[in-house]
């Protein structure tokens, strides 16, 4: 029997307030999602934007810092005792329930013919539907339905890498992950250029991505100093700047420059280590802003639900930027008050009716 780990608890970011913490968190949140949002209205808005976003690619920015974000949260969230099944259903109960709903209300916009826009799922197959709705679309041949949820498997897999890197090495695992994952890229990267073989190092990326953010966490709880936390920042910077130029530079790719690649994965850890590591940009206004931390909380619903509302707006007309945004706002919070909330209460419940009698929840 595996036996349960212990996590410690990381200080607040900015003592002595503990919320400023979650504050600055939820600001990157909305940042991140704000950056895929934005992406994803300009390309189909005008010439003028998807130039701009080919310059600047905001949503592998913004898909890069949701992954550090990650990383840092998970082992927040797992703090205490760790029991995996509990940890299971409420991660599973964290995501699914707006992955549901989503796919539910493209099968509806698709075969109702309401939004243009999502006519294509009248042509997915019973195979396209169940891989897309177990997230393994990319790795089976199947359509995919809905783009934003490539992202998905890598966060479950990060998930996976997490509990079970922490079952069998403890609470130290982190700095054997730290050694091991940047090691394991440059090998692959070499095995890359050797075999001639390209590999997608932007999705192996975002695990090492959620990795960061774990060891900037356990450096939060004062387990790493902060000269040893930079060290990781630059490595990491390091690693995936060579992991890109072997994907994007050696290798050519259809969609993606290698300058689309390098600075999305230069911006967001600086960004994420500035407000991790620095008192002062954490404690800003941006990063301590109640709107951006509401707006940060609503986050995931933003990332699924926003095709949605840019398919809407274009069937309406006139207008287009506006109403998109104004119909993402909408169906964010509709998303989180009316799926992502209840989902997550009964998950916790559930998760707790498997403690012992006599444990604490």
């Amino acid at each position: 029997m595996i036996a349960k780990q212990h996590f410690p608890a990381a200080p607040s970011l900015s003592p002595p307030d503990p919320a400023r913490r979650v504050t600055c968190l939820d600001a990157l949140r909305f940042i991140a999602a704000a950056a895929v949002v934005f992406q994803h209205v300009a390309e189909v808005s005008s010439p003028g934007g998807a130039a701009l976003v080919g310059l600047l690619s905001p949503g592998v920015f913004g898909v890069v810092l949701f992954f550090l974000v990650s990383g840092y949260v998970i082992p927040m969230a797992a703090r205490g005792r760790f029991e995996l099944s509990r940890f299971a259903i409420r991660r599973l109960f964290r995501i699914y329930p707006l992955v549901l709903v989503t796919f539910a209300l493209l099968a509806l916009a698709g075969f109702s013919g309401a939004v243009p826009a999502f006519a294509y799922v009248r042509a997915a197959s019973l195979f396209d539907w169940l891989a897309n709705l177990f997230l393994v679309q990319d790795y089976t041949g199947a359509k995919p339905l809905w783009g934003v949820t490539w992202t998905l498997s890598l966060e479950v897999g990060w998930y996976a890498l997490f509990a079970l890197s922490l079952m069998i090495w403890g609470e130290g695992f982190h700095r054997r992950l730290a050694i091991a994952v940047p090691l394991a890229l440059l090998v692959l990267a070499l095995l890359s250029v050797a075999s001639g073989v390209r590999l997608p190092f932007g999705r192996l990326g975002m695990i090492y991505a959620a990795m960061l953010g774990c060891r900037l966490y356990h450096g939060a709880a004062g387990g790493i100093p902060q000269a040893r936390l930079l060290l990781d920042v630059a490595v990491f910077l390091l690693v995936m700047a060579l992991c890109n130029g072997v994907a994007f530079g050696h290798f050519r790719h259809p969609n993606i420059t290698l300058n689309q690649a390098l600075v999305p994965w230069l911006v967001a850890p600086l960004l994420f280590a500035a407000v991790i590591l620095v008192p002062a940009v954490r404690g800003s206004r941006l990063f301590s802003s109640r709107t951006l931390a509401w707006l940060g909380s609503i986050s995931f619903s933003t990332y699924l639900l926003h095709p949605l509302a840019i398919g809407l707006a274009e069937r309406m007309g006139g207008g287009f930027i506006p109403v998109a945004l104004v119909l993402t706002l909408l169906l964010s919070a509709l998303g989180y008050y009316l799926v992502e909330l209840p989902g997550q209460k009964l998950g916790a419940a559930l998760s707790r009716r498997r403690v012992p009698e006599g444990l604490p929840a």
